[in-house]
Formats: C-alpha cells, sequence, structure tokens
C-alpha cells in the first residue's frame, strides 16, 4: 500500500487499524501503565513518589519526536511533491508534537521543582527544548493566522524540516556541560533505574503513549482532510 493511500479520507476513516485497533491499543496501554505507575513501581530512594512523573515526561517527549519525524518526512514529500495529502498529515504532525512538546516541557518543570527546587534554568537541555517548542508554536501560528495558500504551505513545510532539525541538538545538547554544572539527570544512559519494574513500566508506558500519539495523529489528518473537502465543495457550488 502507497503513504498516499493512507493519508486519504478514505483509509482514516474506515481502516480498522485507526478506528478500532490503535484506539484500544492505546487506551488499554495507558490504563495498564496508570496500573504499573502508581500501584506497582515501588518509591524511588532519592526522590519518593515524585520520580513517578519521569514516566509521564519521557514518554510525552518520545511521543513529540516521533510526530517531529513524521512531520519532517512529510514536509519533504510536499516540498517534492505539492500533494495535499502530504501537507495534511504534516499539519496534523505538528498540532500533535506541541502537544506532546507541551507535557513535556510542564511535567519537565514539575519534576525539577520536586527534585531541585529549581522550576527552570538556563540550560542547554532546557533551552533547546524550549527553543523546539517555540518553532512548533510558530508552526501552530503560521496555520491559523495565514491563508491556507501555497506560500503557506511552503513556509510551513520549511518550519517543520527546521524543527526535526533541532532534535539532535535536544537530544545532545546535554553533553555542552559537565554534570557538576547542570540539573538534568542522565537516568537512561547511566542506567539509574535499578528495579525489574522501573523498566517494563518505562517501556510500557512509552510504547502506549506513542500509539496515543499515532491515533492523535489520525485524528487529527483526518479532521483537517475533512475541512478542506468541505471548503473545496463550498467554494464549487
Amino acid at each position: 500500500m502507497k503513504v498516499e493511500e493512507i493519508v486519504s479520507i478514505d483509509f482514516l476513516t474506515k481502516s480498522r487499524t485507526t478506528r478500532r485497533v490503535l484506539p484500544l491499543l492505546s487506551i488499554l496501554g495507558i490504563f495498564l501503565s496508570l496500573y504499573c505507575i502508581f500501584t506497582v513501581v515501588p518509591n524511588e530512594r532519592v526522590m519518593g513518589a515524585a520520580q513517578r512523573i519521569f514516566y509521564f515526561h519521557v514518554g510525552s517527549i518520545m511521543g513529540a519526536y516521533l510526530m517531529i519525524a513524521v512531520l519532517f518526512f512529510s514536509s519533504l514529500a510536499y516540498l517534492g511533491s505539492r500533494k495535499d495529502e502530504w501537507d495534511a498529515l504534516a499539519a496534523g504532525a505538528a498540532s500533535i508534537a506541541l502537544l506532546f512538546c507541551t507535557v513535556g516541557l510542564a511535567t519537565g518543570m514539575i519534576w525539577g521543582h520536586s527534585a531541585w527546587n529549581v522550576w527552570w534554568r538556563w540550560e542547554p537541555r532546557l533551552v533547546s527544548f524550549f527553543v523546539l517548542w517555540l518553532i512548533l508554536f510558530s508552526y501552530s501560528m503560521l496555520r491559523g493566522f495565514s491563508s491556507g495558500n501555497a506560500s503557506q504551505k511552503n513556509y510551513a513545510a520549511v518550519l517543520g524540516i527546521i524543527s526535526a532539525v533541532n532534535v539532535p541538538i535536544v537530544i545532545y545538547s546535554i553533553k555542552l556541560l559537565d554534570h557538576t554544572q547542570q540539573l538534568h539527570p542522565e537516568v537512561v544512559e547511566k542506567q539509574g533505574l535499578k528495579d525489574p519494574s522501573y523498566w517494563y513500566t518505562f517501556a510500557l508506558t512509552n510504547v502506549s503513549l506513542l500509539l496515543f500519539a499515532l491515533w492523535l495523529l489520525s485524528l487529527a489528518t483526518t479532521a483537517l482532510l475533512l475541512s478542506r473537502q468541505t471548503e473545496e465543495l463550498a467554494a464549487g457550488e
């Protein structure tokens, strides 16, 4: 099946994958994740119960990165083909990426305040992630406050590509300062989670939120395609 066939109203509204499988798996996974986070995983030795927000924080950021990857490739595909289906997929992915980035920022601030008694610090990881959020917010503003002509779609595609270029900067920015000069931890890389329940809960939460992001993407893209189809029909009358 070609990608163009997937990014279509018929597939998104009639496919069993988007109508049943993704909603069922994501909702079931999220409820199982909540059960493990609040009843199975023990309190962390240093942070205590506040450590539980780690699962939502990392899972949300992983969901944002997945959506930014979709945004990147669909933006490139639109610039190469000028097909509206790719533009709709890019717009849908950007909206979900912004949502997950916002959740990642909010949970990160809550975690930081619980761990280090500060809501924010101007260190490379936090600043670069905030820049990523600003790019996605700018993308949303461009979509919301300009007409949907070819120029808007081109500018949006360029912003989508720029957002993806910023992701490696966010990931490796933590290497720019010595660990004594920054607050942001390297929990996964340093294997800071020792109990086995930490790891399977971490994996379950990440997979569940990735599936949830894909489900939201299908809903957002469907809404955009239907909206554009309605506008075209109205303009033709």
